[in-house]
């Protein structure tokens, strides 16, 4: 016969009555045997400490920190302090985990140790700052517990000051090795500029007014000589023809021909009015035409009258006067052709310069714009290794942000584990849940029927008759109670 779980509370109810010796001795049984294995367990001690997140003392307006994140350099000590060198140290040191390094070796007692070990973060109130955090260690002695968790402590401690001072170190000597190539960089560049500069002189974009100023210059002075070349021609053309009238007249009947002197001076008032022409009295062609003028002048009223009018009987005769005006007007038609030549040279290669400065600028101004972020960047580097040596000082000053312990390592008064309450607690409600099972597995294994409802629900037949339990006199004669016992069943 399979037997049907109870669904209902009285059938529960009935159940837990016809079971309770099996419950009650579960419970009576089983929490003494918990609470007596509670304290042969081994007992381990949890000590903590409390570690403070100390900012830096002078304010970051005036020295701003070089190192990283807290919280990352955090995670980094941590695992440098979890390592297996600095572990196995401290286990030597305090002969930790014996057993499991004579078992398993040094790797399993590490595992088990870092087990042991628990480090929690305090967050500040705006969940961004780190304010702090805990270290704890769990071991089989209260002092050894106290003991090992504030070696823990200082290693923190003493891995946070040197992670702090290796970063800035490291970054002061990053920094100054940019800056030595920045500094070099920038002198190349700027050799490289001075070599342009040098190979285009002339053609640089800030010579650009003084190459348009020089061909104004110049162009004037290349029409002044083409003026003069003009009047040369003139007084070429006229004594040639006074040369050839010599040849056919007497010498008495021609004029005086005017002296070199004079032409000289003619030429020049002739340079003198075209200049005046064109500028002010005070431009210096004006100036130094008006001096040379003057001077002439003073030259030609200085001269005796035998010297500006010559006789036959004095001097060379009027033919050979005109060969030597003649020879001396075409040697200065010689030497203002090769003036003008040059000049017109000059303002070719002048033009040139002008038209050849865009390239140049162009070029230029990409050596220029280089020369000036290479520029910026080496000054960015130097306040930067400023910043960075001011940083490093205040790390060898112990003025920036440290590790100070706000609770030292406690020593641990009761145990941490086990506990013995909870021990008991679960050594009670564990009782009670085997005396329930046990209860239940004993009910689904019982044939027994205990009333009529269970007759009708596994038999499957009518009911005729079912008869009350009797409860028989302890004085009635145990032959008459073992003969009226089975007329207390339920019948059918």
């Amino acid at each position: 016969m399979t037997r049907k779980p109870p669904d209902n509370i009285h059938e529960v109810i009935a159940l837990l009555i016809r079971r309770r010796l099996l419950i009650i001795g579960c419970l009576l049984i089983v929490p003494p045997l918990v609470f007596v294995g509670g304290r042969l367990w081994p007992k381990k001690y949890r000590s903590e400490t409390v570690i403070l997140v100390d900012p830096q003392r002078v304010p970051e307006d005036y020295v701003k920190a070089i190192t990283g994140d807290v919280t990352d350099r955090l995670q980094t000590i941590s695992e440098e302090v979890m390592s297996r060198t600095r572990l196995l140290t401290i286990a030597n040191k305090d002969g930790l985990y014996r057993k499991i390094r004579k078992n398993s070796g040094d790797d399993k007692a590490v595992d088990a140790m870092r087990k042991d070990i628990k480090v929690d973060i305090i967050m500040g109130a705006n969940e961004r700052n780190l304010d702090g955090f805990k270290i704890a260690y769990i071991a089989p002695m209260p002092g050894l517990a106290q003991n090992v968790t504030q070696q823990l402590a200082d290693l923190f401690i003493e891995e946070n000051i040197k992670e702090r001072d290796q970063d800035a170190e490291g970054t002061q000597r990053f920094i100054e090795d940019q800056l030595v190539q920045a500094r070099a960089a920038l002198a190349a560049q700027d050799a490289r500029i001075r070599n342009f500069k040098a190979s285009h002189l002339g053609t640089l974009p800030e010579q650009e007014q003084a190459n348009l100023s020089m061909i104004s210059e110049y162009q004037s002075l290349a029409q002044q000589n083409s003026d003069a070349i003009d009047r040369a021609n003139q007084q070429q053309v006229y004594l040639q023809s006074m040369l050839n009238v010599n040849g056919s007249q007497k010498q008495t009947a021609l004029p005086p021909p005017p002296t070199s002197l004079q032409l000289q001076l003619q030429t020049a008032e002739n340079e003198l009015s075209a200049a005046r022409q064109k500028y002010t009295e005070s431009h210096p062609d004006v100036v130094r035409l008006r001096d040379e003028v003057a001077t002439l002048k003073a030259e030609v009223q200085g001269q005796p009258q035998s010297a500006l009018h010559p006789t036959a009987a004095s001097g060379p005769s009027i033919g050979q006067q005109l060969e030597s005006q003649l020879l001396s007007t075409q040697q200065e038609i010689k030497s203002r052709a090769d003036r003008q030549q040059e000049l017109e040279g000059r303002i070719g290669s002048l033009q040139a310069k002008v038209q050849s400065l865009p390239a140049v600028q162009q070029e230029y101004e990409a050596l220029s714009r280089d020369y000036s972020e290479m520029q910026k960047n080496y000054e960015s580097l130097l306040e930067k290794e400023q910043a960075s040596g001011m940083a490093a000082e205040l790390e060898h000053h112990n003025e920036s942000e440290r590790f100070r312990v706000l609770d030292p390592a406690s020593y641990p008064s009761s145990p941490y584990s086990p506990n013995q309450l909870a021990v008991n607690a679960g050594g009670l409600v564990g009782a009670l849940l085997l005396g329930l099972g046990l209860a239940y597995l004993a009910e689904m294994r019982d044939p027994t029927i205990h009333n009529a409802d269970e007759a009708e629900a596994y038999l499957s037949v009518p009911l005729i008759v079912a008869l009350p339990s009797l409860q028989l006199d302890k004085a009635m004669p145990s032959g008459v109670r073992k003969n009226l016992n089975p007329v207390s069943e339920t019948g059918h």
